[in-house]
């Protein structure tokens, strides 16, 4: 993922972040059923703790005839009844809400709790735990002995409310854990199974390099399609290159050996002569512009300074006699991406043109990713965009047909170079050569 691309366009963040939400979900609703059921499992807890100790003061009441009620809290097993303020408390009230007794732990009035009904419970867990039960207490034989009683038993310090607060806790602490490792080994496994796509990326930044031609090595089922259709492409362009290149050097026979016997002939007339030159040029511009045609891919980066160096014999040997000095002045690991007969085509087309129009030096020299050819001539025209076209010069009185630069620009072109003619700061031509991609 390059950096100005946004984050999830990325296939392993989107995975990514799809598993973290599902598993982010999941975890909160385990969450939930879990706290859930704890709450449950503490509720009913305290509800049978609370009506066993509501049946143990049942047990250890005694109620005389005047409604007295003596209880023998040595019998119930809850010592905190017996302790002041302890959180654990017990009341006896009758129905129409009079006290009849409560518990040593309670040292405030109390609001008395509705009667719930005869053998009915009613069971509250906020604040804390409360149960009551209504009953009927007989004292006589009467129907006026029988007295409604309601037995309330509140604890708003039970052990067990603070061991469910200390579980809840520890159940969302061990449940974040477990989705923070969940979500790492997810994470492993997606770049585990995403790393025959991450391959195949590799190979086909190595073919566009050039230093590859086709992709290799064992890839699952699911993409085993598409490998084998980028290497029937890549083949399929391969053997049209091929043969159109080798049609191409057919018809550059065809047409130069007639060519050359016309251009031989002693009898030919001076302006049939200039036409067939010129044919002759366009046949070698057109040749040369289809030649080096949709190569770009696949072409593996080439060190220019060999070629430059045999391209220096030869340019000081043709202009001998403007005594032409060509300095090249390149890192020998300066590179473009280009084959090395279009790259001999390119710099030859460039640094003739530089040849005939400066006096006695050029400059070959980098500048970055750049490639700079100067010289110490007048210079290209304010307007330069014409001069790549064919058949148009900055000087008529050169020789040539005006077509080395529009050459020159096609091959760079069918590269991803780019042609910018310029000036020198001493009024001297400059052609910049530049990679698309870094071109400022």
């Amino acid at each position: 993922m390059t950096g100005s691309q946004p984050l999830f366009n990325s296939l392993r963040w989107r995975l990514l972040a799809s598993a973290g939400i599902i598993l982010l979900f999941f975890i909160l609703l385990t969450g939930l059923a879990l706290n859930r059921a704890l709450g449950n499992y503490t509720r009913h807890a305290e509800y049978d703790r609370l009506q066993g100790l509501i049946y143990s003061l049942l047990g250890a009441a005694d109620i005389d005839a005047s409604g007295r009620v003596t209880m023998a809290l040595d019998r119930v097993p809850a010592p905190r009844l017996q302790q002041p303020d302890s959180g654990l408390i017990a009341t006896l009230h009758t129905d129409g809400g009079k006290l009849l007794w409560q518990s040593p732990s309670l040292l405030s009035a109390t609001t008395p709790p509705a009667f719930p009904g005869i053998d009915r419970w009613s069971f509250h867990d906020h604040p804390g735990f409360t149960l009551t039960y209504g009953l009927e207490w007989v004292m006589g034989e009467g129907d006026e002995d029988i007295q409604r009683l309601t037995v309330a038993v509140t604890d708003v310090a039970s052990p067990l409310q603070s061991e469910r607060a200390q579980l809840g806790y520890r159940l969302w602490l061990w449940l974040l854990l477990i989705s923070a490792v969940l979500l790492a080994a997810l994470g492993a496994l997606m770049v585990w199974g995403l790393k025959p796509l991450r391959t195949i990326r590799w190979q086909l930044d190595r073919i566009r390099k050039g230093t590859a031609t086709r992709l290799s090595g064992n890839v699952p089922s699911e993409i085993q399609p598409l490998t084998q259709s980028i290497n029937t492409l890549l083949e399929h362009q391969q053997r049209q290159q091929s043969r159109f290149r080798n049609a191409l050097a057919d018809l550059a026979h065809s047409l130069k050996t007639p060519l050359a016997v016309m251009k031989s002939s002693p009898l030919q007339d001076p302006q049939l002569q200039q036409q067939v030159d010129r044919i002759d040029d366009i046949i070698s511009y057109q040749l040369k512009r289809a030649a080096s045609a949709g190569v770009r891919a696949i072409t593996p980066p080439l060190e220019i300074k060999p070629t430059l160096l045999r391209l220096k014999t030869v340019l000081e040997k043709v202009y001998a006699d403007k005594k032409m000095l060509l300095e090249i002045d390149i890192p020998p690991a300066f590179t473009l991406k280009i084959a090395a007969d279009d790259l001999m085509e390119l710099c030859g087309n460039l640094l003739d043109n530089a040849a005939k129009h400066g006096h006695s030096r050029i400059i070959v020299h980098a500048e970055g990713d750049s490639l700079l050819i100067d010289d110490d001539g007048p210079g290209f025209p304010a307007d330069t965009a014409g001069l790549l076209r064919r058949g148009q010069r900055a000087d008529s009185r050169s020789p040539g047909q005006g077509i080395g630069l529009a050459v020159a620009d096609d091959i760079a072109h069918a590269y991803g170079l780019t042609l910018k003619l310029t000036s020198t700061p001493a009024g001297g031509g400059r052609v910049r050569i530049t990679p698309t991609n870094q071109e400022s």
